[in-house]
């Protein structure tokens, strides 16, 4: 899958220098870049409240807990500006090269897709009656302990499944008469109430929807009594 390119760094002294670096640049060029003076202005004036509260939080003698406290705030408020920013005027600007947007500290971003392996192992499925012919299911990744969680090579779960009026011993997922596919790791399964009483018996397997040949194995066959 393509990957999504962070640009603003997370340390506080770096960010402090890829700020001033952006604004000076764009402050430079604006006119060779054609942005407008407003857009710059929200940049300077965050510029200006920020860098005093950042000397101040990194003075660990002398610092309060409000000057940290307000150095994170207007960090945070910062960045939300400088996005928009970015996005508005600098990644898709025609008058800025690829080279120029690097020196800013904005990477392009990764438009082709990430080559994915096949995807090993099942997924751990917990099968539960709702009522009303109603089957929620919860999905996880064997490393995750109490939470729903899709497969990182994953686009989506297959779940293949038959409904029978009497116990069975079900081994092949093909034998399975339908098939649902869910791109959440907790879904529901709806049977219709003529269905409650009677057996679902259900084969899961995490799913490469761009390349399917890279999809999982079943899983064995889950039972559960529908109500």
């Amino acid at each position: 899958m393509a990957k999504r390119v962070y640009f603003i760094p997370r340390k506080d002294t770096k960010f402090f220098s890829f700020q001033k670096q952006l604004v000076d640049k764009v402050v430079a060029n604006k006119v060779a870049w054609g942005i407008p003076d407003a857009a710059i202005t929200v940049l300077t004036d965050h510029r200006v409240a920020y860098e005093p509260r950042h000397v101040k939080a990194q003075n660990k003698n002398t610092r309060s807990m409000i000057d940290v406290m307000g150095h994170r705030q207007e960090r945070k408020a910062y960045e939300k500006e400088i996005r928009k920013f970015v996005n508005a005027h600098i990644r898709f600007n025609d008058l800025i090269s690829v080279s120029q947007r690097v020196s800013l500290g904005v990477m392009p971003r990764d438009t082709e897709p990430s080559p994915r392996p096949a995807i090993t192992g099942t997924p751990m499925v917990w099968l539960s009656p709702m009522g009303g012919g109603t089957i929620e299911v919860i999905c996880r990744r064997e490393t995750d302990k109490d939470r729903p969680s899709m497969h990182q090579m994953a686009d989506a779960i297959e779940c293949r499944f038959i409904i029978t009026p009497t116990r069975m011993v079900i081994n092949d997922p093909d034998a399975a008469t339908k098939t649902q596919i869910f791109k959440k790791a907790k879904f529901l399964i709806q049977t219709g109430t003529e269905n409650a009483g009677k057996r679902l018996y259900g084969f899961f397997r995490w799913v490469n929807l761009t390349n399917p040949a890279n999809s999982g194995q079943w899983s064995r066959a889950q039972e559960v009594v529908i109500a």
